[in-house]
């Protein structure tokens, strides 16, 4: 049996992506990797944010020939969460260039964000010591989404 799935882009071409920097942060360490495993393919690209004792934030940009899987779990997310009110910390996120669903566990202070990008890159952004999920929205919001799904 021959499997066809577009190639994956080298990490190295999504680490432009991450956030250069985050207002009120200080930059931490930058990782990436492009593998195959079988008949998976990843590449990844990851940064972390720091800001004081225990609030971090990192972002991870993901395109894997898993990719159409992730879409269609993250398209479902979002969909059942579609009836919440734009206040809800958990509603949905459907911006033109990626749709997402969020989540927050109060108990450990962590909220996360996953979009579906262009259709193929998948987005996490993950914060640690926040009271709620604005941090998150607002590092995706900044992260050039329109670029990542032009990317080939």
């Amino acid at each position: 049996m021959v499997t066809t799935a577009a190639p994956c882009v080298y990490f190295k071409d999504l680490a432009p992506f991450l956030p250069e920097s985050l207002e009120g942060f200080t930059v931490g360490s930058t990782a990436g990797s492009t593998g195959k495993y079988g008949e998976v393919s990843v590449s990844e690209a990851e940064r972390t944010y720091t800001r004081g004792e225990g609030r971090e934030v990192k972002v991870r940009i993901v395109d894997t020939t898993m990719g159409l899987k992730l879409g269609q779990a993250i398209r479902e997310a979002a969909q059942k969460a579609r009836g919440r009110a734009a206040s809800d910390p958990t509603a949905p996120i459907q911006w033109k260039e990626a749709v997402g669903f969020v989540r927050y566990d109060a108990e450990e202070a962590v909220a996360e964000a996953n979009l579906l990008v262009g259709d193929r890159f998948v987005v996490a952004v993950t914060s640690r010591g926040f009271p709620s999920t604005v941090e998150v929205r607002r590092v995706a919001r900044g992260i050039d989404l329109a670029g990542l799904a032009r990317l080939q």
